[in-house]
């Protein structure tokens, strides 16, 4: 079974994804929560606890976990508990990391959940008539509550970028992690968020008015103020002292298919000529259905223009997450002759990608 398709069984079964949020008066007692429900399967009342973050897990069955959450806002303590799986987490890290930071924020998978969160936020902040300010910064107050824990440490690679599913079953991740997950909360609430990446650093840029004070940059126009999401109590357009005056990349956050190419060749050969077969392996790492995409095959000559041999693919359509193979027989090159095998994808909504093998002599 494909990966893509695993994950959305996965995923469909799962209703439980409950979600419950609570924010209790200025004086903190066990009746003062005031329960939102907002909507979901069933709801529970929770003691409130004192003051600061913490994160409590709680097994319910061999296969899932509850995690609550509880952090600090605006005078405020809040509490979140997630019902996560653990086969679904699984799935995840079976995935590849091989694939640009923005294409962890808008993957499709997790909408379900990434949905619950910020309906939930969105009704909280209304019935408590939050500023508009104040929306964004109570949803990154969560995920700055948070554990930090560095790549290296936790996975055993020098980088290793989670999508959102893994950052809340882990209860934690490095600055990239957490600026993932906070980008698709608030691009789902619909704000305007892109990922700002500085050297050893990340942090999320939201949307706002030129008028607003603090750091800002700006990106097709528009002023993306920082918002850091590790540590506490950071408010938008505050930058940490150390990354002042750092350069930036200004990464947007939106749906789109990337193919990942990878390819075998074998090669016999005659006095005459060369027989080459050629086996491509693509799979979309992507966050939208790649839409008539063909795979592109050739022999090219040393002069990169001319090929001795091509083979084109039938169009195709490419989930998220979905392999496809495409195999090109019998592409033949004079004896004698150098080669290298060139293999490009291209479709209707889909960036041209190509790979190529080294040069050979026949």
């Amino acid at each position: 079974m494909k990966t893509g398709v695993k994950l959305f069984f996965l995923v469909s079964l799962l209703f439980l994804a409950l979600i419950f949020f609570f924010r209790p008066s200025s004086e903190i007692s066990e009746d003062s929560g005031r329960e939102i429900g907002a909507g979901f399967l069933e709801t529970h009342s929770v003691k409130l606890e004192s003051s600061g973050a913490s994160i409590t897990e709680k097994p319910i069955t061999s296969e899932k976990s509850a995690r609550t959450y509880s952090w600090d806002y605006d005078g405020y303590q809040w509490h979140l508990t997630l019902f996560l799986d653990d086969d679904l987490y699984d799935e995840y890290t079976l995935r590849t990391r091989n694939r640009d930071y923005d294409l962890f924020a808008s993957d499709p998978y997790d909408d379900w959940l990434i949905e619950n969160i910020a309906d939930t936020l969105y009704l909280l902040a209304k019935e408590y008539s939050l500023e508009g300010s104040k929306v964004p910064e109570l949803c990154v107050s969560f995920v700055q509550s948070l554990n930090y824990t560095s790549d290296i440490v936790s996975s055993g690679y020098d980088q290793y970028p989670r999508f959102p599913y893994e950052t809340l079953y882990e209860n934690g991740g490095d600055c990239e992690d957490t600026s993932i997950l906070s980008a698709a909360i608030l691009q789902e609430m619909g704000y305007d968020v892109v990922l700002l990446e500085l050297p050893e650093h990340m942090a999320i840029g939201i949307k706002c008015d030129s008028e607003k004070e603090g750091k800002s940059f700006e990106y097709e126009g528009n002023n993306y103020y920082y918002l850091e999401t590790t540590g506490r109590d950071w408010q938008i357009g505050e930058i940490p002292e150390k990354y002042a005056g750092q350069p930036v990349k200004i990464i947007p956050v939106y749906r789109r298919p990337l193919m990942n190419l990878d390819f075998k060749s074998q090669c016999e050969y005659s006095k005459k000529d060369g027989i080459v077969d050629v086996n491509v392996t693509l799979r979309n790492v992507g966050s939208e259905t790649a839409k008539n995409t063909t795979v592109y095959v050739a022999l090219q000559s040393v002069d990169e223009m001319d090929v001795w041999d091509k083979a084109e693919s039938s169009s195709m359509t490419v989930e998220p997450e979905e392999a496809c193979n495409y195999a090109a027989k019998g592409l033949t090159v004079p004896a004698g002759k150098t080669f290298r095998v060139y293999v490009q994808a291209q479709g209707e909504n889909l960036l041209s990608e190509n790979i190529t093998s080294e040069w050979v002599t026949i």
